[in-house]
């Protein structure tokens, strides 16, 4: 009566669903007279019940990687 409360995280649950998955996703810009590669080799997944950020410094593919994504 008195125990210890328990709580089972959603995202990590057995079973739980994933919902999006991006596996080697790879994006190059051709520049003209270059290639520049903004995504090398990423995997990404995110569970139903998952809270997720992305997180790093200016310029290092966040918006790429969300735009690749939608």
């Amino acid at each position: 009566m008195f125990g210890r409360k328990q709580t089972v995280d959603p995202a990590t649950a057995p079973g739980a669903d994933v919902i999006i998955r991006a596996e080697g996703v790879v994006k190059t810009y051709d520049t003209g007279t270059d290639q520049v590669t903004a995504l090398r080799d990423i995997d990404f997944a995110v569970r139903r019940g998952e809270l997720v950020a992305v997180m790093g410094p200016s310029g290092c593919g966040k918006t790429t990687l969300l735009n690749c994504l939608s």
